[in-house]
């Protein structure tokens, strides 16, 4: 679950990021553990360039914790259900501590239904969207397996979530994937610069905006 950087990697990224200003002030190097949450047919190596920017700013490794599901076999009330196991485990390691969770895409209503319905909501201080369908994506009638179902507009999932889980849901008018756009909005929700769905992953002022809304 967990994916090892090189150290001439690390060194090369911490090296742009303290230049240009981005290193943890003490206040912001909260030692909590952090979970990562892939979207719809990924896996938790699509986090590597965010978790290098953590780490390059100084945060503990052993605190990044990548959950990975079958997305394209499972419903999200069933990877839901084996989310909530992992987030036990990682607190059960880190002396019951809260956690963050970052979640991009589908991943999002994963972590909404183990918050809202399993729960999760007592044990996680924040969580973090980037680009989930919230309310629906006509994208995902393209596509046909369980988590599909659940991500469509009007589907049972989203309406028994009945707007129930959010927190914290960042959104780029130019996502190209969660259509309309608008709909990866909940909670507290902040725009991001114009780029595509797969690119909040890895653009640097997303990842800044992340870090902004994790206090």
């Amino acid at each position: 679950m967990r994916h090892a950087f090189t150290q001439a990697a690390r060194s090369a990224l911490a090296l742009g990021l303290f230049a240009a200003g981005l290193g943890l002030s003490g206040a912001a190097a909260a030692q909590e553990p952090i979970i990562f949450v892939h979207g719809y047919s990924g896996s938790s190596s699509n986090f590597d360039a965010m978790l290098m920017r953590f780490t390059a700013s100084g945060y503990p490794r052993a605190k990044l914790y990548g959950f990975n599901y079958s997305s394209l076999t499972s419903s999200d009330r069933t990877s839901a259900a084996s989310l909530n196991t992992f987030i036990n485990s990682v607190r059960a390691s880190n002396g019951n501590q809260p956690v963050s969770v970052i979640a991009h895409s589908n991943g999002g209503l994963v972590v909404r239904w183990q918050r809202a319905k399993l729960g999760g909501q007592a044990g996680m201080r924040r969580f973090i969207t980037l680009g989930t369908p919230h309310k629906g994506t006509t994208s995902a009638y393209g596509c046909y397996s369980p988590a599909c179902f659940d991500m469509r507009p009007g589907s049972s999932f989203i309406t028994q979530l009945a707007g129930a889980g959010c927190d914290r849901s960042l959104w780029s008018a130019n996502d190209g994937v969660i259509l309309p756009a608008s709909n990866a909005q909940c909670g507290t929700s902040v725009q991001t610069a114009s780029v595509g769905h797969i690119a909040m992953l890895t653009d640097t002022s997303v990842y800044n905006q992340v870090r902004a809304q994790l206090p």
